[in-house]
């Protein structure tokens, strides 16, 4: 495998090739727009089949009795989140209804920085306990960052990709334009995104992975080269302590270098007694300890610091004294940075697929049942997978793949083949508005999808670094 720069597997420059995007943009001049100026300049709601849902007050049911009508043995609500992960909405969500975490699930990560709704699945829990817990106000939303609304039954769990799609309700700020040249600057740009697609005049751009697969801290990719390369003490020491300064909280970046602190007295402890660094009940003691420090308000500060998983990780460590069994415990939660060196490779050779000139042609891809064209994510538990990479991107291929990070994460034990992923979307129902230093758009667009990878074709938004030189 071709060693992946560290200042990418750091900071996630270079995660989306630039020259592929800004080559099938036209090749255009950029402009800089600002997103996320505030978490209502971001909407998000999720589309679930047969109900949008909405972050409004109101209920998206509009006969009320479909609410009561609806069988199963669980309960769905819509959450709707204001300056929240989703991780962090349901852990509140089971303390107001005084539920396991385990038992609440979702399609999906929204955005923190956003106002977002998404559907959730509440197992052992009554329906009109949960009912008496729907509030929803927006005094409420900014108060507590959430609420609930539609509580009704349900027959099954969500799991990830569980969803249609998103709504998105975008406004990007363009600093010193005017709406006229902003209307001009927009025309030609849209008009060369537009393909005539079995009768479809809409914009069919490359659906690269955008860099909120990376993480907070950006570093999710280091992460997982980490698992897949040097195992899952090497991924989890990462995960926890790795400091990048400019991509985290203050609050957390002390807490990283203390905890790693922690973490080389239990290598070097272990290294001595000749056992594993997970055995170091005390140190793990001790980072628990730090993580529960109180700190603003009498919130712990790695809620403050919005160190969640980590907290996770650490406290199942000191229960298991053993690192597998703690990942494979919290398995979801850190596939997602196994999902980023996948996304990596996927990036790379997407954009060999669109390079003028190209080594892949499209017709060289897998379609899906619809006829359009797919491409597998690198998964050694998947044959076809790993033949596809060696033939067009052998560099993507590990030179040496630790055997529990395949088995955890890799592997489908049903014998499935692995993921596939489309090569380009639809950005249906496009609408915007322009005013002075302004633009307003509004699209949907299907389940894995990123909003910031479409705008990234007609802006230099201001957190993608699409145009930093790549070393």
């Amino acid at each position: 495998m071709a060693k992946i720069n560290d200042i990418t597997m750091t900071s996630g420059i270079g995660f989306v090739p630039t020259a592929a995007v800004r080559d099938f943009a036209g090749n255009f001049e950029v402009w800089a727009a600002q997103h996320k100026a505030d978490p209502d300049d971001f909407v998000v709601q999720e589309r679930q089949p047969g109900l949008q849902c909405t972050v409004s007050t109101e209920s998206d049911f509009p006969n009320p009795e479909d609410l009561d009508s609806a069988k199963g043995p669980l309960v769905a609500v819509t959450l709707v989140k204001y300056r929240h992960t989703t991780p962090a909405a349901i852990e509140g969500l089971a303390r107001l209804l005084n539920m396991p975490v385990k038992n609440i699930t979702a399609a999906g990560l929204k955005d923190r920085t956003a106002r977002s709704a998404q559907m959730v699945v509440l197992e052992g829990v009554d329906l009109e306990h949960v009912r008496r817990h729907c509030f929803p106000d927006e005094n409420v939303l900014r108060e507590h960052g959430f609420f609930i609304k539609d509580a009704r039954r349900c027959t099954k769990k969500l799991g990830k990709g569980h969803l249609e799609g998103n709504h998105f309700q975008i406004k990007l700020i363009v600093a010193g334009k005017t709406r006229e040249q902003l209307e001009e600057y927009l025309a030609p740009r849209l008009e060369f995104l537009m393909r005539d697609h079995k009768g479809k005049r809409v914009p069919r751009v490359p659906n690269f992975f955008g860099r909120q697969r990376l993480g907070r801290r950006q570093n999710l990719l280091g992460v997982g080269v980490d698992l897949i390369e040097n195992g899952l003490e090497a991924g989890v020491k990462r995960f926890i302590c790795e400091v990048v300064e400019n991509n985290d909280h203050p609050k957390a970046n002390e807490l990283r270098r203390q905890l790693a602190a922690k973490w080389a007295e239990a290598e070097r402890i272990a290294e001595e007694k000749g056992q594993s660094v997970a055995e170091q009940f005390y140190c793990f003691l001790d980072m628990k300890k730090l993580l529960e420090t109180i700190g603003y308000r009498g919130k712990p500060v790695y809620k403050m610091a919005n160190m969640f998983i980590e907290y996770k990780l650490v406290n199942k460590i000191l229960s298991t004294k053993c690192i597998e069994r703690a990942v494979r415990e919290l398995k979801d939660d850190l596939s997602l940075s196994v999902g980023a060196f996948q996304g990596y490779w996927f990036n790379q050779l997407l954009g060999d697929v669109n390079d003028e000139g190209a080594k892949i042609s499209v017709k060289s891809l897998e379609v899906d049942k619809d006829g359009e064209p797919v491409i597998p994510l690198y998964f050694p538990g998947d044959e076809r997978s790993v033949a596809f990479y060696r033939q067009w991107c052998p560099q993507a291929v590990p030179d040496q793949l630790d055997r529990k990070t395949k088995e955890i994460f890799l592997s489908n034990f049903n014998g499935r083949p692995g993921p596939r992923r489309p090569a380009f979307i639809f950005v249906n129902d496009l609408s915007y508005d322009v005013r002075d230093e302004v633009v307003s758009f509004c699209f949907s667009l299907r389940s894995g999808a990123y909003a910031t990878t479409f705008l990234s074709y007609l802006f230099q938004l201001d957190t993608d670094g699409l145009e930093v030189e790549e070393k």
